[in-house]
């Protein structure tokens, strides 16, 4: 049910998405996900858990997946760019803008996502040996972080060319060899 929801969210507006559209793509019936889903913020709430929990581990496969002969900052932003790409970011995505007019859904993704923040560093400082608490260092890490995210958006709607993708991606990564030395 949480897939087919990502699925759903991928593909069409919020607004468009009820239990039901959601149990026929899950394959259930309404009152089979009503049983476990009593609200449609039930379900959302869980869906951007089991977003998060994807996310987190992938970063984690794509930092031990980090080859001896690669450059690991080329690595790390290139795969975060990929995946902001994918479906379930693009999921993601589709909550953050309906989350605009529905102040629950604002304060569970809110919740939510300083725990994913927390989490994330916890792996960056584990297996590359990221300081989070270091202001300087969380600053370079937010300005790529938020900078691929927006570029995320800009891509949506079209207002970003690959040329500028590019450019902004070398940037990144100069922004983080930076701040770590490299």
């Amino acid at each position: 049910m949480l897939d087919a929801a990502i699925d759903c969210l991928a593909k069409m507006p919020y607004s468009e998405i009820s239990m039901e559209v959601i149990a026929q793509q899950a394959g259930v019936s309404r009152g089979g996900m009503q049983y476990h889903f009593p609200t449609r913020l039930d379900l959302f709430g869980a869906t951007v858990e089991h977003l998060h929990r994807e996310r987190l581990e992938i970063f984690r496969n794509d930092l031990t997946s980090i080859a001896p002969d690669t450059d690991a900052i080329d690595h790390i932003i290139d795969s975060h760019w990929r995946h902001l790409n994918e479906r379930e970011f693009r999921a993601y995505q589709e909550l953050i803008l309906a989350a605009r007019s529905e102040p629950r859904l604002a304060e569970l993704l809110a919740a939510s996502y300083a725990v994913f923040i927390s989490r994330w560093h916890d792996i960056a400082q584990e297996l590359m040996g990221w300081q989070a608490q270091d202001p300087e260092t969380a600053r370079s890490g937010n300005i790529a972080h938020y900078l691929l995210e927006g570029m995320a958006y800009g891509q949506i709607g079209g207002q970003i060319s690959d040329r500028e993708i590019n450019e902004i991606l070398d940037y990144a990564k100069q922004i983080m060899r930076s701040q770590m030395g490299k």
